[in-house]
């Protein structure tokens, strides 16, 4: 019986496992003042799926912008998650937890663009993180 027992808990314990989102993505940092970009693949599950096709970055008044165009590597539609987090010069996150995860749906072999300004002009690093946020295939 109490085998029976463990069998049952670890199977729920599969189940609840299985159904989780998984919360890491893939991180794109860009320095608006020298151009230079990096992609950091957080997830292996994403990164297979999707590729960071473009990075621009310009001003608007004075504050910065950046533009992360992204690429369907799949068939199938991806059901992300994305935001744009803007950092100050020493490495500070300005508003971080104020920016809340958009919703973004990337078809099959589609490519969509996420575009943010910075909150104001001592922004010059801004952080896109995408996640995936429906992961059965």
């Amino acid at each position: 019986m109490k085998t029976l027992t463990t069998l049952a808990v670890a199977a729920a314990l599969a189940l609840g496992v299985a159904g989780c989102v998984e919360t890491a993505g893939t991180r794109v940092t860009i320095n608006t003042d020298t151009g230079d970009a990096s992609v950091l693949e957080c997830s292996t599950r994403l990164a297979g799926k999707m590729r960071v096709a473009r990075i621009t970055y310009g001003d608007v008044a004075g504050i910065r912008k950046a533009t992360v165009t992204l690429e369907s590597q799949t068939h199938r539609r991806l059901e992300l998650q994305a935001r744009l987090v803007w950092a100050d010069a020493d490495g500070t996150d300005i508003d971080a937890d104020a920016k809340p995860f958009r919703a973004l749906v990337l078809d099959g072999m589609d490519v969509t663009t996420v575009t943010g300004l910075a909150p104001n002009d001592r922004c010059v690093t801004a952080r896109l993180q995408v996640r995936e946020t429906d992961t059965a295939d």
